[in-house]
Parts: C-alpha cells; structure tokens; sequence
C-alpha cells in the first residue's frame, strides 16, 4: 500500500506520529514483519494537487499498490478523486477533518476518510460557546488558519444556537501590532466568550498574553491548541481552557492504555492526536484486509472498508456508508491546572458529532469554493 505525507514547518513531528501509529495498527500478527504487507511511502511536500496526483500515479503504475492512504485535505481529494475511482484503488484520507465534504467525495466509491472531524467539532464549539458563556462571541483567527470550513461551521454552531459573532480578528502574515489592537478591542467589546482558531506559536502566544493582561473572558480553542502536550508552554493561562476533541487522551478504556503503551514501548515517545489518528487508520486497514478472503481487488477492499468494526482508542469505528466517513464521538473537555503547574485536560461532556449532511452546511458544496489545499496543521 501506498503512504502519502505531507511536510511540516509549524508541526514537523506530525506526519512522524501518523506513520508511526499506523505502523503499528497494521502490523496486527506480525503483518509488516511477516511481509504479508508492504508500505511504500511517498513525500508529497505542501500537499498541493499536482503533487499529489502525480505522486498518486506513480503508487499506481510504478508500485502496483492495492490501497493508498496518508495524510491530506479533503479539498486536494476532490481534484485527485477521479483517478482513485477509475483505478479502482481504494482509498482512506486521514485529516484533521478542516474541511467540508462535499457530495463528489461522499459519492465516490473508492474514497474514504478517517479524520478528528474538526469541521464538526468547530460547529459543536459555536453551539456550547454561546449555550456556556453567553450570545455575543469574538472569533480570533489568522491568515492561514481562516482558509478552513472549520471557521464557517463554528459560526453556524453560533448562530443556530441563537448568539452572533461581534467581531472576528484576523491576524495577518506580518501584522506586528494585532495583539496589542486586539486586546484594546477586546477590552471594548466586552463579549461573552472567545474562540481561538489560531494554532502552534501563535496560539501559545495569544492566550498567554491575553491571560497575563487580566482579560478572563471564557475561552474555547480546538483539540489541537489544547492538546496537553501544547498546554505545557501556557502555564497558568491553560487553566480554564475549553476545547472539543474526538479524543479523550485519559481516556480509562482497555483500546486507549493499550495503545498508549505499546506506542511507548515501540518509540519511546508519548502519543500525540495524529499517532492516533495514525494507528486507527492502520487498524482499518488490517481488519478490512484480514475480512477480503485473499481477493485484494479494488472492489472485495472497498466492501471490506464499508463494514469494517472495531474498538479504537477513541472507541467504536465504523464508516458511514452514505459518506465514508468514520464518525467519532465529541468530548467537550476543561483543562485545570493543578497545583504542580502541571494542566490536565477534564472530560465534561461526550456527544454524538453533528451529521456531515447537515442542512445548514450545504451552501459550502458549490462550484466557488475557496481556501488552503495545504493540509491542515501543515502550513
């Protein structure tokens, strides 16, 4: 099979922890050991559509592979999609679920997605922003992060929870003043709770700032801003901190301390969202592969893929047949920093994701769709 990865500048750890993790998801009895399974991997740099369907062409006709997969946006997929169909190939797109799938990949037969669905998660924050803290919100964004549909559906979760966004800050490429602008403004508009949609560096720097200058406004971010490993840098400003993550990382379920230790043992390294994101994409791999009877054609694995399930550690996993996409459940979590300084996050809430044929997400299938073909975290 073949194994698309993208480069880093921001997260260079990340495509790393993906392939890890999958390593190790596919490698049930001994599989890459044995050689029952082969991976060739494959650069894809910034992930940009001819780089991928070029790198996509060669899996197929150099490599002979039966299943590609790897880390990509969906809206690159949409561009390539075509010749994962007419190969008959299938096909499993990790992401970090940033954006939208539009009808031609929910229809494609071939396609496949395992994300940590944070278009959904972004729409389910809008709707507990304003039910939690209150009607008026601020959005905090930048360049790069606002070319997402991510920051689209928080506001649908906004407004269909009956709250308004008062005012979105964007932080430009060299906008050297927008913290010092946005904290005055802040101060002004006195809204009822903010959403950081920043993430790395930036969005360490911007909640350390806003807490260190007594602005405590209640605060909501993404799972991977308050990913515990990234809270460390926040201090105290972690504490407090709300989020929603298709992973619970302490988590007490048997697949998650399973995975967690052998993840430790094999790489002496902690987890990290994308190992898991990673080895549950292996798992569906192995166990589709292991259900196919020996007959690998495109057709006999993408029927496998359909009716693949299995424990993960984020829990349950099956494809949606009608999309293809793999739906985890959301945990609202608060992180709290304990009195070692040490922020752990904590649980409130887990809910079932809004469906990704939501009504009010329908203005983004269209023939104008704009925004980063890079991979999300990935720029």
């Amino acid at each position: 099979m073949g194994i698309l990865l993208p480069q880093s500048v921001e997260h260079p750890q990340y495509p790393g922890s993906f392939l890890n993790g999958f390593r190790l998801g596919v490698d049930e009895n001994n599989a890459l050991r044995k050689k029952k399974i082969e991976l060739i991997t494959e650069s894809v740099n910034f992930g940009t559509p001819e780089i991928v369907k070029e790198k996509v062409q060669k899996l197929l006709a150099e490599n002979d592979v039966d299943l590609i997969t790897g880390i990509l946006n969906p809206e690159v997929v949409s561009h390539a999609g075509k010749v994962f169909k007419n190969a008959e190939v299938p096909t499993i797109i990790a992401s970090s679920g940033e954006s939208y799938l539009v009808n031609e990949l929910k229809e494609n037969p071939f396609v496949f997605f395992n994300s940590l669905n944070l278009f959904q998660a972004a729409y389910e924050s809008g709707k507990y922003a304003v039910n939690k803290f209150g009607k008026r919100i601020a959005v905090l964004t930048s360049f790069y992060d606002s070319g997402y549909d991510s920051l689209f559906t928080f506001r649908q979760g906004v407004e269909a929870a009956g709250g308004e966004i008062v005012e979105t800050f964007n932080r430009g490429q060299n906008d050297t003043n927008f913290t010092e602008n946005t904290l005055k403004r802040l101060e002004e508009l006195k809204p009822d709770g903010l959403y950081v949609f920043m993430h790395g560096t930036n969005a360490d720097d911007l909640i350390r700032t806003i807490r260190f200058k007594g602005i405590y406004t209640p605060l909501i971010t993404t799972a991977f801003s308050a990913d515990e490993n990234r809270l460390v840098h926040l201090a105290d400003a972690a504490d407090n901190i709300f989020s929603i993550s298709s992973w619970d990382r302490n988590s007490k379920k048997e697949a998650n301390k399973t995975f967690a230790e052998k993840y430790r043992k094999s790489y002496n390294k902690t987890t990290d969202i994308f190992s898991v994101l990673g080895f549950e994409t292996g798992q569906i791999v192995y166990d589709s592969f292991a259900r196919c009877k020996g007959d690998f054609s495109g057709n006999e694995i993408a029927k496998a893929l359909l009716s693949c399930n299995l424990q993960s550690p984020r829990g349950e996993i099956k494809i949606n047949p009608d999309s293809g996409l793999v739906n985890n459940k959301l945990h609202i979590q608060q992180c709290k920093v304990s009195s070692t300084g040490v922020p752990k996050n904590h649980v409130l809430e887990t809910m079932q994701p809004v469906s990704e044929f939501e009504k009010a997400f329908a203005v983004l299938d269209n023939d104008y769709r704009s925004g980063w073909l890079n991979p999300y975290l990935f720029v």
